[in-house]
């Protein structure tokens, strides 16, 4: 079993950081590469973040209405 970072991810080039909308997923759940894991919005546009692997959800480290920096890490999964 290995812990994955969920990163804030970039969506255009001005990007510097996103607001967390919602959570779609609880720590515990059980997560396929894929799903839908969290509602960002940018200035522009609101997107969902797929999960970058297969797992359980182990940690949600940002809260809704937190503004993320690109890049900095907002939860784990641990891999099967």
């Amino acid at each position: 079993m290995s812990l994955i970072p969920i990163y804030m991810p970039k969506f255009g080039m001005t990007m510097e950081e996103g607001l967390i909308v919602e959570w779609l997923v609880a720590e515990g759940d059980s997560v396929a590469e894929g799903d839908g894991i969290v509602v960002i919005e940018t200035e522009k546009v609101s997107t969902e973040v797929e999960s970058p692997a297969g797992g359980v959800v182990v940690e949600l480290s940002c809260e809704v209405d937190d503004e993320v920096p690109v890049g900095q890490v907002i939860g784990y999964i641990e891999s099967a």
